[in-house]
């Protein structure tokens, strides 16, 4: 009960069933992680990701955001793109940022969340972004 405070709850993943017979193969061991991480209840985080987002928005850092204007993960999404890869799409709340405060760190998603993914960033409605991590293991490559 002491650390009922501290919960963090999961947050909710949507999962299409062409993207679960790619994740086995497809997702880095990162994005597996992160997926694991994110779904399940934690203790003592303030918010789920919060060691990432505050390197990648640096915290009250020059070039930096206010912590208090900091993202707020609502979901997960795992789906297939377009050319057939594997994605984990990071749906985040953020009232007090605009896309391009998103769109300035997308290397900087691409480089915490690496290797071997690329994030692309987008707007979804009113305050929500997706950042949209990427795999880029070849789906139809030979097991090894």
């Amino acid at each position: 009960m002491a650390l009922k405070y501290a919960e963090l709850k999961p947050v909710p993943c949507l999962t299409y069933s062409d993207a679960q017979r790619l994740q086995e193969k497809c997702a880095t061991p990162i994005l597996k992680q992160v997926k694991s991480d994110v779904t399940r209840y934690r203790y003592g985080d303030e918010q789920h990701l919060d060691e990432a987002l505050k390197r990648i928005f640096q915290y009250g850092l020059g070039g930096g955001i206010p912590r208090r204007s900091a993202p707020v993960l609502q979901m997960i999404r795992e789906e297939v793109t377009q050319d057939g890869k594997y994605c984990l799409v990071l749906v985040f709340e953020a009232k007090a940022l605009q896309l391009s405060d998103f769109e300035q760190r997308q290397a900087k998603f691409t480089s915490f969340f690496g290797p071997g993914i690329t994030a692309e960033v987008g707007k979804s409605e009113k305050d929500l972004y997706e950042v949209r991590l990427i795999s880029n293991t070849d789906p139809n490559a030979p097991a090894s």
